[in-house]
């Protein structure tokens, strides 16, 4: 939770700095790109030619998005997973999730008063922005955040 108030005050910051910045959009930013096509993805599988792509024809993508959480839930190794290991692997993240969120908790609770104030998260917000420690946030520090908030591309 600490971090997502963190992340929503970080955003809040970066959305100035992206409202100022749009007012000059250079022009890798102009929004002229291209969506993926899937034209390569159907070529590699469609192996009749057809120009479609049949249930014998699909494959799962080897780089998957939790692809290695899948394999690390199989924990017998048999290919399969079951509800017992699927339970397992659920109860060991929300056990790290759950310490992860109380210790930034603890490090956002400033005062050790066991609440989050907002002029907590803006003070912790604000030092992680402030890279140099000088008190001051440059544009430079805001450019390093807004590429650290956006999701890879590719």
């Amino acid at each position: 939770m600490t971090k997502t108030l963190i992340s929503a005050a970080i955003a809040s910051a970066l959305t100035i700095v992206a409202t100022a910045a749009s007012a000059h959009p250079d022009q890798s930013h102009s929004g002229n790109a291209q969506k993926p096509s899937a034209k390569p993805a159907v070529r590699a599988m469609d192996t009749d030619g057809d120009g479609l792509i049949s249930f014998e024809e699909f494959e799962l993508p080897k780089k998957r998005h939790g692809a290695d959480r899948l394999e690390a839930a199989d924990s017998d190794g048999d290919g399969n997973i079951s509800r017992a290991e699927m339970e397992g692997q659920l109860a060991e993240h929300v056990a790290a999730d759950t310490e992860r969120a109380e210790t930034r908790f603890n490090q956002t609770d400033l005062n050790n008063d066991g609440f989050v104030t907002p002029e907590e998260r803006k003070q912790v917000a604000f030092e992680m922005l402030d890279e140099n420690q000088d008190g001051y946030l440059s544009p430079e520090e805001l450019v390093k955040a807004r590429k650290r908030q956006r999701p890879p591309q590719g």
